[in-house]
């Protein structure tokens, strides 16, 4: 069984679709910003990968519209319905039900598109899904995790095409939530840089058809995948990145591929002192001296939460297919505490195999 993918989308501070995305990595753009979606008690918002796209007029969350454009882009060129729809997702309606709740909005009918599960329906309808509808919802790796589902489903023989990804929108309980941890750079994400001070909080959505033995349709193909759970914190990594190297170990093993034959790994890199400390180990325990090009994207994007992985999934797409490696946009001196050399340019080189 054969497993390719045969329709992106990607939304993200960077742009909509996967042409100006290639055309935004060319250039080493940025896309991170101070907030406008709704306002805050400080007189200077902290940077945000914040999307260009304006609110729904019928209501529909934020969320909901990002997946739903990411989502038009990766079916754009097949007529049939999925036979699975997979998403991962965390804040589902939120961004609508804080607007509501401050309203005072008691109608319980406005808040139909509250849950977590609501975005996955909401596709599965639009697309007309009748197979199964599923929402991963573990953090910043539901994107990644909703792809492996994806994969699965198709190999086990109960799906021959399955839409699967992750979208997340910007509100205030994250927004709020991850400054109150004291986790946001006021300077923007800067990932593995040797003054990184935190990450930049985004929104966006990543989307891929997956499909059995379609290789004349192929714009890239899935090899493998793999999950772990280290469970060693709430809200920090294991510090010698244990549950991000079985993953990828993981997911090589079931690839059948060996470190030496991947080019590029595109790397969480949230730009937290903890998290590019923890991956740099996982990475040196996995390739050790031998690093493939790697780099974050998330110094361009900001980090979009559930749908982190999914974006990155398509990045590692287009490099694939389109022959282009974005940079670590926002390092300018690699912390040499981590013993990586991430990429400070991008490269036109079309990869073979791509670790995401």
């Amino acid at each position: 069984m054969r497993v390719h993918i045969i329709g992106m989308g990607l939304v993200t501070a960077l742009g909509t679709g996967i042409h100006s995305h290639s055309e935004a990595f060319l250039e080493n753009r940025a896309g991170i910003g101070p907030l406008t979606l709704f306002p805050t008690v400080s007189h200077h918002p902290l940077p945000v990968g914040e999307t260009t796209i304006p609110d729904r007029a019928d209501g529909l969350p934020r969320t909901h519209h990002l997946a739903c454009l990411a989502a038009e882009q990766a079916m754009a060129n097949v007529s049939d319905a999925p036979d699975a729809v997979v998403l991962g997702v965390t804040t589902g309606g939120m961004s609508s039900t804080e607007t509501l709740l401050r309203k005072k909005v008691k109608d319980p009918e406005m808040y139909q598109h509250h849950a977590t599960g609501s975005v996955a329906d909401e596709i599965a309808r639009i697309y007309d899904c009748c197979g199964p509808v599923l929402t991963v919802s573990t953090a910043c790796s539901s994107g990644a995790a909703a792809l492996k589902l994806a994969l699965e489903l198709i190999r086990s023989g109960r799906a021959k095409r399955v839409l699967a990804g992750g979208a997340d929108a910007l509100c205030r309980l994250t927004y709020h939530g991850f400054n109150t941890l004291q986790l946001i750079d006021p300077d923007g994400a800067r990932p593995l840089d040797v003054d990184r001070r935190g990450m930049s909080v985004g929104e966006g959505a990543g989307m891929l058809l997956l499909a059995a033995n379609e290789p004349e349709l192929a714009l890239a193909e899935v090899l493998g995948a793999g999950l772990s759970c280290d469970a060693y914190h709430p809200a920090a990594p294991h510090p010698e990145g244990a549950g991000a190297h079985a993953a990828m170990r993981a997911a090589l093993n079931d690839a059948g591929l060996a470190p030496a034959e991947i080019d590029v790994v595109n790397l969480h890199g949230t730009g937290t002192r903890d998290n590019d400390a923890a991956e740099a180990k996982a990475l040196t325990a996995l390739f050790g001296k031998d690093l493939p090009m790697h780099a974050s994207v998330k110094g361009a994007t900001g980090h979009s939460l559930a749908a982190a992985g999914a974006i990155e999934a398509v990045i590692a797409a287009i490099s694939i297919s389109e022959g282009i490696i974005p940079a670590n946009c926002g390092c300018r001196t690699p912390d040499p505490a981590l013993a990586l050399r991430p990429l400070l340019s991008p490269v036109r080189k079309k990869a073979e195999a791509v670790l995401s």
